[in-house]
Order: structure tokens, then sequence, then C-alpha cells
């Protein structure tokens, strides 16, 4: 009976610490997996924003051409316009397909030696009208 009972306290001891073993690999699995798919969907979130870039393209007496050089579709609501630094409704409903162009009608139009910049997610854009 003497023999015994190191041998039960061995085997207790080796249970125990596998089970602790596996407890903690099913734990760091489980972060692990959680961090890697927050950095998958910033990441795609991130190439997205960059996908969405903008350049002046043109400006006329009263209108502005805006030009899609990003490779991602532009959205309504993604584009603000600024004339002299006053914020224009002309392109709130303007989306852009990649590589495309839209034309927006200003008012009041920029002046001579004034301002404009067009932000998008991607990047802005700035010229001297």
């Amino acid at each position: 009976m003497k023999g015994i009972t190191p041998v039960i306290a061995v085997i207790l001891l080796l249970l125990i610490t596998i089970s602790m073993v596996g407890f903690a690999f099913v734990w760091f699995s489980r972060v692990a997996q959680t961090a890697t798919e927050q950095t998958e969907k910033q990441l795609q979130t991130d190439l997205d924003r960059q996908g969405k870039k903008v350049a002046i393209d043109n400006i006329g007496s009263g209108s502005v051409t805006l030009r899609n050089i990003g490779t991602s579709n532009i959205a309504a609501g993604d584009l603000k316009l600024y004339v002299n630094n006053t914020a224009q409704a002309a392109c709130d409903a303007v989306s852009i397909a990649a590589g495309g162009t839209s034309t927006c009608n200003l008012n009041p139009p920029c002046g001579d030696g004034g301002t404009m910049k067009v932000t998008s997610p991607g990047n802005q854009d700035q010229i001297t009208c």
C-alpha cells in the first residue's frame, strides 16, 4: 500500500499539469484568433480608405470637375468641398466610380486668388483659383 500512494500523487500532478496546459493553450489560441481577426478588419478598412483618392481635375466658372484617382468607388457623402475654407454642399451627394469624374456646381464660385480644397477618405487636394 505504501508504494501506491506516490504513484497516485504523480498521476494526479500529471493530470493537473495537463489540464492547466490545455486551458492555457485554448485561452492563448482564442486571444491570438481575436487579435488576428481585428487586425485583418482594421487592415481592410485602411485599404478601402486608401483606395478612395480624389483630385481636382478642372475648375470652370462656377463649377469644378473632380477625378477619382483611387482604386475604389467614392460613395456619396465621402467627399467634402471647401472654397476659401468654407464648406460647400455642392458635392455632398456626388459618388464617383474608380477612375471616373464628376462635376459639381459652386455657389459662390471660387474667385481669383482663392483656394479650393476637396477631401476624401484617402487624401485631399488643394488648388488656387
